[in-house]
């Protein structure tokens, strides 16, 4: 629906499909209901309709009757459709729990799974690998307790992405970090879900304990002065798109009217083509929006964590850069639309695996209007950072 190369916010319209969309249904309905009892499709669809009116109240109990079904048929799909709402609705304890279920159920439980002890002299891998490997985004947001996890063993081993290999290091070295093709042997190994059952089950405990992700120093101070030789207003970075169809985020004439009236110099986080976004963003004036083609985090994200590590605050639609700059520990406002994705609460405003973050939902409002509230929170983060140790 949205193009981050060009921008071009198409809201379509489907009616003339109406009628083949009726025609499929059926279909569809009877191909489910081969594999599923048809009283598990039920209660999918009342959730989503529970969702759709924004009634958290009623979701709530609606997905602890589907958590109890999806046990008792063993359906790991809607465990984990059930541990992601129960996340978004602020229920830590039972989110885990669900999660870990569905992964059991779909592996199985081994005997060197570790489940939180003190391992001694064993060893322990903490695997933090994704099937795509473009998608980093749990990644970031599991790092920290990796980290926790890696304290219990006299030797334990991070596995992630190869992109991901310098930052994970510096940040935690007493564990070994390697690249996710690397095989290593192990006495007892943690995935996302044992990490989230030991350390992620108490919102506040997840905040208190946050460790952010430790950019290259010395990188993050080179990025700093060629930055502020630019300009004297806070220096703020900008994500706006995604490659993803599914997200509703605004569009460039909504992001070139916020950034023409914020009191800042924007840089550039986006990846990809966008240098045609640019021009849109940039209304005529390429001084109030830089962009650094010396940073390109689809290959690089070390350097690409000092870029953000750098800036005084980021603002960010659903993406690794939201996560990366939340682990950074950098103040970020996060962007969310109505839909109802993984990571982000659906009450109140912070997220515990980001205690520096500011969670803004359109919540059924127009996105200038959205704008303008990220506008004035935005200035009050930007106030409290304006100190002289800011630029130092």
């Amino acid at each position: 629906m949205t193009s981050f190369y060009h921008g071009s916010y198409i809201r379509y319209v489907i009616g003339g499909l109406g009628l083949q969309l009726r025609r499929y249904t059926k279909a569809v309905r009877a191909l489910y209901t081969g594999s599923k009892p048809r009283s598990v499709l039920e209660q999918q669809a009342k959730v989503d309709a529970l969702i759709a009116h924004r009634d958290w109240t009623g979701l709530e109990a609606r997905t602890n009757e589907m958590a109890i079904m999806a046990d008792r048929v063993r359906d790991p799909e809607l465990m984990q459709k059930a541990g992601q709402a129960f996340e978004r609705l602020g229920n830590f304890a039972r989110a885990a729990e669900l999660r870990l279920s569905a992964r059991r159920q779909r592996k199985g439980e081994g005997a060197n799974e570790w489940t939180g002890e003190d391992l001694g002299a064993d060893t322990l891998l903490i695997d933090l690998v994704e099937d795509d490997p473009r998608s980093l985004g749990r990644v970031i947001r599991h790092a920290r307790l990796a980290g926790a996890a890696a304290a219990c063993a006299q030797s334990a081993t991070i596995r992630v992405e190869p992109r991901l290999v310098s930052l994970v290091q510096r940040t935690f070295p007493n564990a070994t970090v390697v690249p996710a093709q690397q095989n290593v042997v192990a006495g007892k190994f943690a995935t996302f879900e044992n990490l989230a059952w030991v350390f992620g089950r108490d919102a506040e405990r997840l905040a208190a304990n946050f460790v952010p992700l430790r950019a290259d120093p010395e990188l993050v101070e080179t990025f700093r002065k060629r930055y502020r030789s630019m300009t004297d207003l806070p220096l703020v970075g900008l994500s706006w798109g995604s490659k993803s169809h599914t997200k509703d985020v605004p569009d460039f004439p909504e992001w070139a009217r916020f950034i023409a009236q914020t009191q800042a110099t924007f840089v550039s986080l986006q990846y990809g083509q966008i240098k045609p976004a640019l021009r849109r963003l940039r209304n005529g004036n390429g001084a109030r929006l830089l962009y650094d083609d010396s940073v390109d985090q689809m290959i690089d994200m070390d350097r690409f964590a000092a870029q953000v590590a750098a800036l005084d605050a980021v603002v960010t639609i659903s993406n690794t850069a939201a996560h990366l700059s939340g682990a950074l520990g950098v103040p970020t406002i996060f962007l969310i639309d109505d839909k109802f994705q993984t990571a982000w609460p659906v009450i109140g405003d912070r997220t515990p695996w980001y205690p520096k973050g500011l969670v803004i939902r359109k919540e059924g409002r127009a996105w200038p209007v959205v704008l303008d509230d990220v506008g004035r929170r935005l200035s009050s983060i930007l106030t409290v950072r304006s100190t002289p140790s800011s630029d130092s």
